[in-house]
């Protein structure tokens, strides 16, 4: 299970060195090369070990093809998505639409581990982000994707019930 927060940074072509303690968890777990890159609500970079990732399709794959959330869903993390393979110096390469939307290119950047997946956000922002959550600030407003994806692990949930 990924756990904690490491300082790192992307160098000057977009990769990003997966922290060692994160490094001996996907060995550990036999999660092999393969990695999913994308973001699922355009406000930080996330990292799946592509066996983890394939858990949170099928997951959608259960709901109807016609689900405006599956839909929702699908489209935001395939647009922002990429597979992407681990090299032999434990460096992922970060899609370039994600690299640009989030000005990640010779950033130092944070990246925490979020039990399945790995967050990456610049240092700055994973600085605002925990303030904000410790002042218990309401920011988001009206349907987001976040509420979206509330909805679909609803959803699921009810199915394995």
């Amino acid at each position: 299970m990924f756990r904690g927060t490491h300082e790192a940074k992307v160098d000057e072509k977009g990769r990003l060195k997966l922290p060692a303690d994160f490094m001996k968890i996907v060995n550990d777990k036999n999660y092999g090369t393969q990695f999913f890159i994308t973001s699922r609500d355009g406000n930080a970079v996330e990292i799946w070990p592509l066996p983890e990732w394939e858990k949170e399709e099928e997951k959608k794959a259960a709901l109807p093809e016609d689900d405006e959330a599956k839909i929702a869903w699908m489209e935001v993390v395939n647009h922002f998505g990429q597979q992407v393979e681990i090299d032999k110096q434990d460096r992922l390469m970060l899609p370039r639409i994600l690299r640009d939307r989030f000005s990640l290119v010779n950033e130092e950047v944070a990246v925490t581990g979020l039990q399945k997946f790995l967050k990456l956000r610049s240092q700055q922002t994973a600085d605002q982000r925990v303030e904000g959550l410790l002042a218990k600030s309401d920011s988001a407003k009206g349907i987001t994707m976040a509420e979206a994806q509330q909805k679909l692990a609803a959803r699921e949930e009810a199915k394995l019930s």
